[in-house]
């Protein structure tokens, strides 16, 4: 296992897992985490890479909702969509992430409620990214 550590960001990739895991504490309530990420408007402000332009198309965050959305830099487009497998609001997000250029590779991303050690302090949030292999032809 690999991890490395900044001042809030853990990232920690397992060697025979196509996983990363990234953990990240925020000084902040559940609720205002849920948030930035459920709404689209706040959405856009914050997921990057910061050099591209993001555009939705769609981002319904709620149990059985999808999003679609855009980043752009000059001509170049690089489109993502996926599923909300799971809403729960100041808790717990299970989405699909699609990159659709390589549209047979999907990630299963869950990031879990806050836990008793951080829950005085503000959120941790833990993303989880699990691959599916990729068909080779």
């Amino acid at each position: 296992m690999s991890t490395s550590r900044t001042d809030t960001t853990t990232i920690t990739v397992e060697p025979d897992m196509p996983a990363v895991r990234l953990q990240r504490d925020f000084d902040a309530p559940p609720a205002l985490v849920f948030r930035a990420w459920a709404d689209p408007g706040l959405v856009v402000r914050w997921l990057g890479p910061r050099d591209l332009e993001m555009e939705v198309e769609r981002w319904d965050c709620r149990t059985g909702g999808a999003y679609r959305y855009v980043h752009r830099r000059g001509d170049d487009e690089f489109w993502f969509h996926g599923s909300f497998h799971e809403a729960r609001e100041g808790e717990r997000i299970v989405q699909t992430f699609t990159w659709e250029g390589a549209p047979d590779s999907v990630a299963l991303e869950t990031r879990p409620s806050p836990t008793s050690a951080t829950a005085a302090r503000g959120w941790r949030a833990s993303r989880s990214r699990r691959r599916t292999p990729t068909a080779t032809r």
